[in-house]
């Protein structure tokens, strides 16, 4: 049932989920930029505008249907357009154009807690007397968390996420070659690492790792910050 409270979360959840995608595509299309690839920027893709990254099924209809019936979601941004012929070494540069999307969350984390941190200090945050300053302390540490788990989510060794290129980028020029055969197999994998648990009634056992990995970070960076 769509009650009115959901229907509001799931709105909070999925602008969350366009902010966060936003700097993560940004990061990918200004480190191309960077090095000597502008076929982002020409398209108007190296922006920090959430309109031009919107994906209208990945960004916007199957986060929202995931958070209306209570669970995660699965989404995506429209890919970062690069062509490698513009690079001077395609390899090692697409592999730092692929590192830059999970950079920037991490980089947003440290800001959402560092936002978070000046709020508590200057004492504009009072959680302890007001349940509205709890509740959006609450959300600034999802939002951080969310954050995190992208970074870790895209860095998954599977095409078409980040952790592809990022590792193909490190291997040996021989390993190189053939670590790029399995790109096809990628999506499949991925897909099936996503939805063949529930569907056979099975922990997520990868979701789970990656929940902890967040959880690590998160708390890693809430203890830089001085949030935890």
């Amino acid at each position: 049932m769509f009650t009115q409270d959901r229907v509001y979360l799931a709105i909070l959840r999925v602008t969350q989920f366009i902010i966060l995608l936003t700097f993560h595509e940004w990061g990918h299309a200004k480190s191309a930029n960077m090095l000597g690839d502008s076929t982002a920027r020409d398209q108007g893709r190296m922006s920090l505008n959430p309109a031009v990254h919107i994906d209208p099924i990945g960004t916007l209809f199957l986060p929202l249907i995931g958070t209306f019936f209570g669970g995660g979601f699965f989404g995506w941004a429209k890919p970062v357009p690069v062509n490698p012929y513009n690079l001077r070494h395609p390899r090692r540069d697409l592999m730092l154009i692929a590192a830059a999307g999970p950079f920037m969350n991490i980089v947003l984390t440290f800001v959402i807690l560092g936002v978070l941190k000046l709020l508590l200090v200057f004492g504009v945050l009072d959680v302890t007397e007001s349940v509205a300053h709890y509740q959006i302390k609450k959300e600034l540490v999802l939002s951080a968390f969310i954050s995190v788990f992208l970074a870790a989510f895209n860095l998954l060794p599977l095409f078409p996420l980040d952790g592809f290129s990022v590792v193909n980028g490190l291997l040996p020029e021989r390993a190189s070659r053939e670590f790029s055969k399995l790109a096809p197999y990628g999506l499949p994998i991925l897909l099936a690492l996503i939805f063949l648990p529930s569907l056979i009634g099975i922990p997520n056992f990868v979701f789970i790792f990656l929940h902890n990995i967040t959880t690590d970070i998160l708390n890693l960076i809430g203890i830089i910050v001085g949030v935890r």
